[in-house]
């Protein structure tokens, strides 16, 4: 085999500063493009043309205050962006890929950005090709072209001939990915250069939208027709009404007012600090979520697939017993040791790692006689890797080491001379590898060697947590069945031998029997990567699934979960492919994780409910209102005023706490449930304010605007604590102690504002009299206890648990 060189150093500097880094070019002007999205939703620009309407109208001071509501949210908007931004920046520094080359005929791990054109990459099972490259040696190459021709069929590989880069079979395009084989390949482009950079550079990105961004857009949608229809009728009535008397202006602003005050423009801010809330947690945990709604999309997990290995058990292999063929030249741990790739990295692989460890001295002497001339990269499909080695006689051997199906298969040892054996290891739970050797004359068997993986410390507590959470857990693994069980069962997932089966076994079962079975089903063994995908496609019929996995043989079924999560170590295609990536391979995260995410749907749900039935009263009331008195129930600056008082402990509900009965089942909107709700506690709002109107609108309009705004927002903050549970408030928990603080502080703003002159002055009110306080405090505690008896059948009604 021709000895590769690659590049020098002075070369590679000369190509570096001639072609640049190889990555795609960073988006310009990020920070102004962030300020401009804050105005493509539709909200924003209401209120933009509410406010210029006003203006045109003569109302400069009330067109100014509309402004401060647009930049108040947009300014928080575009703070908590950039910080996720800023935060997003510092943490790819963990996601940043290396990749190996030959330069000065040496072997160097680099960063994918630091590649130019020239260098001969060394590529494995398992890579992401990282720029443009043409195959100048290649062994068994068969790699995934789905990126480029949708074709998920494996593609075989061969080196280029006489030079020849053009011939595709022997092309490799940045994004392919490695299936099996090894090969080195001479990059051609880099940067901007390659083909993945030039079809980015005309496709348009789609970022995919969870449950809850489909599901505010959704209300949004209806409270926009909703208002506009009310408005429209209520501006006709008045028009009709009053006939020519009709103060056309003064109505106009009055209805975009009352449009601004129904509009839940604390939404996005309410969303925003959950999302980011979450992440930020998730951060402090080692885990990094590449799709910030993601954090919500954990939430909806009610079954969560995962190998055994590194998250039920510690990934930390210890050699336990060998069955060794008398007639074998070599001891089988030696050849296991003498098949292990990459011990001198960070995180060797604990087969080849446990091997080393339980080498005796006299046995890494003889490993130490042998040259290391060709690696084979591990085969999913068969379960086997392999080496091909020289001693130092200049005998050549090649080497298999695999599982027992492996060589059972291969016909080098009969399976019932060994059967007693196998199974006694797997019943503890060992995972047995078995080896081979060729010294040209013919392979031969050389014996097995088990290892023993511990349950992790936190395995059992966590599996209790998720069952809390009615979080079913299910381990996808390629171990023997019998291996599989005994660590199920000492997990507690496992309990009756019904809830274990091998793969092939369950998907060569009736169709409908699968799906009869499939819940059940708490280990399947013996799974391949094809296996693995039709098993999780089954699952997503009755579930929403969660898919922890790390090889490259789990890159299909991380596509085909709902959502995906790898640990760092992760091969690259699987680190790409997730949405979540753990730094610490730990089970008990995710389930942290999906408690998280379920608080974070509680809370805005906690939101929608609260804005909707007290926007909507108060909307209806006014609107309805305005049809039988000769003056506006409300000034528009004191519905923006009433709005923002309102609105402000409201932000502070992604901080609430959170019940044990809020999070035991996934979250997910029921718009039937919501408009009954907000229709029916909505409907009690406006009883309560047309009886506002009945005590006050005879004293004087100034008198009713007043006490009617500060009813008002009394009536949305105790409608907050009531509403932030569908449980009856004595069974619901205290609210967090932010939320009792910013209400208390929106209840001394509210009663503040029209005894302080100037502040009266500037919002039109008059100063209440203590009587008229107090009628208006009582009536209020009226309203929440009324609230509470209405909530109470309603929650029963709607088999609403929380």
């Amino acid at each position: 085999m021709e000895k590769i060189i690659g590049l020098s150093t002075n070369e590679v500097k000369e190509r570096k500063e001639k072609y640049g880094l190889n990555a795609l070019p960073v988006p310009k002007n990020r920070f102004l493009r962030l300020i401009l999205r804050q105005f493509s939703g539709i909200f924003n620009l209401l209120l933009i043309a509410a406010s210029i309407v006003t203006f045109l109208l003569g109302e400069p001071i009330d067109a100014t205050f509309i402004l401060f509501f647009v930049f108040l949210g947009t300014g928080l908007n575009v703070f908590q962006e950039y910080k996720a931004n800023d935060a997003a920046d510092k943490l790819k520094t963990y996601l940043v890929r290396n990749t190996t080359v030959i330069r000065d005929a040496k072997e160097q791990e680099i960063s994918v950005e630091e590649i130019v054109p020239g260098d001969i990459l060394k590529l494995e099972s398992g890579d992401i090709v990282p720029a443009d490259a043409v195959i100048r040696q290649a062994h068994n190459l068969l790699v995934d072209e789905t990126t480029f021709t949708g074709e998920s069929i494996p593609v075989g590989k061969i080196a280029a001939t006489n030079d020849d880069s053009e011939q595709e079979s022997s092309r490799l395009l940045q994004g392919v990915v490695i299936i099996s084989g090894n090969a080195f390949a001479e990059v051609t482009a880099t940067g901007v250069h390659t083909r993945f950079a030039n079809i980015a550079k005309t496709a348009s990105s789609v970022q995919s939208e969870s449950d809850l961004v489909k599901g505010i857009d959704r209300i949004s949608k209806f409270i926009l027709r909703t208002t506009i229809l009310t408005l429209v009728f209520v501006i006709l009535a008045n028009v009709l009404i009053e006939g020519k008397n009709a103060d056309i202006p003064s109505l106009l602003i009055f209805a975009i007012a009352l449009a601004v005050s129904v509009i839940p423009e604390a939404l996005p801010l309410v969303l925003t600090f959950s999302l980011s809330r979450g992440a930020m947690l998730f951060a402090k945990k080692d885990v990094i979520v590449k799709r910030l709604s993601s954090v919500q999309d954990l939430g909806t997990v009610n079954l969560l697939c995962t190998d055994k290995t590194g998250t039920i058990t510690e990934n930390r292999l210890t050699y336990q017993n060998e069955w060794v063929n008398p007639n074998s030249q070599f001891h089988p741990l030696v050849l296991a040791r003498l098949a292990a790739h990459n011990l001198d990295k960070k995180n060797p692989e604990p087969f080849d790692q446990a091997s080393d460890e339980a080498l005796s001295d006299e046995q890494r002497n003889m490993i130490n006689s042998f040259t290391i001339i060709q690696e084979e990269a591990f085969d999913p499909a068969i379960r086997s890797n392999g080496a091909i080695v020289r001693s130092k006689e200049g005998k050549q051997f090649h080497i298999r080491r695999g599982s027992p199906e492996y060589f059972f298969n291969q016909g080098w040892i009969a399976k019932d001379k060994v059967e007693v054996w196998i199974n006694e290891e797997e019943k503890r739970g060992h995972r047995v590898l078995g080896t081979s050797y060729d010294d040209g004359s013919g392979p031969k068997f050389a014996g097995f060697v088990s290892f023993e993986d511990r349950l992790k410390e936190t395995t059992i507590g966590t599996i209790t947590e998720a069952k809390k959470l009615n979080v079913l857990i299910t381990i996808i693994t390629g171990d023997a069945l019998i291996v599989a069980e005994a660590v199920g069962r000492e997990a507690g997932l496992v309990s009756h031998d019904s809830e274990v089966m091998e793969a092939q076994t369950f998907l060569s079962l009736p169709l409908q029997e699968q799906h009869k079975l499939i819940g059940s089903i708490r280990v399947f063994a013996r799974t391949t990567p094809e296996q693995k995908l039709e098993l999780i496609e089954l699952l997503k019929e009755q579930y929403t699934v969660g898919f922890l996995g790390e090889g490259i043989n789990d890159a299909p079924a991380l596509k085909a979960a709902n959502v995906s999560m790898v640990v760092q170590s992760a091969a690259d295609v699987a680190r790409e492919t997730a949405d979540i990536l753990l730094l610490k391979n730990d089970l008990r995260v995710i389930v942290e994780g999906i408690r998280l995410g379920r608080e974070t749907h509680a809370n805005t749900l906690k939101y929608i409910r609260a804005t909707l039935v007290s926007n909507f009263g108060n909307f209806y009331a006014v609107a309805i209102g305005s049809l039988f008195i000769d003056f506006l129930p409300m000034l528009p600056k004191q519905l923006l005023l009433l709005n923002l008082l309102s609105d402000f402990p409201m932000m502070a509900i992604a901080f609430d706490r959170v019940s044990d009965k809020e999070v035991s089942h996934p979250q997910r909107y029921d718009f039937r449930s919501l408009y009954i709700i907000f229709i029916s506690l909505g409907l009690v709002s406006t009883v309560f304010d047309f009886i506002y109107f009945g005590l006050f609108y005879r004293i004087s309009p100034e008198v009713l605007q007043t006490n009617w705004y500060i009813a008002s927002v009394i009536t949305e903050l105790l409608l907050l604590i009531s509403i932030r549970s569908m449980l009856p408030i004595e069974k619901a928990g205290k609210p967090a102690p932010l939320i009792i603080s910013l209400s208390l502080v929106a209840f001394i703003i509210t009663l503040a504002l029209p005894m302080i002159p100037w502040t009266a002055a500037f919002f039109e009110f008059i100063r209440p009299t203590w009587g008229h306080l107090g009628l208006i405090v009582g009536l209020a505690t009226l309203y929440l206890i009324i609230s509470e008896l209405v909530k109470r059948p309603l929650s029963s009604f709607l088999k609403l648990n929380q």
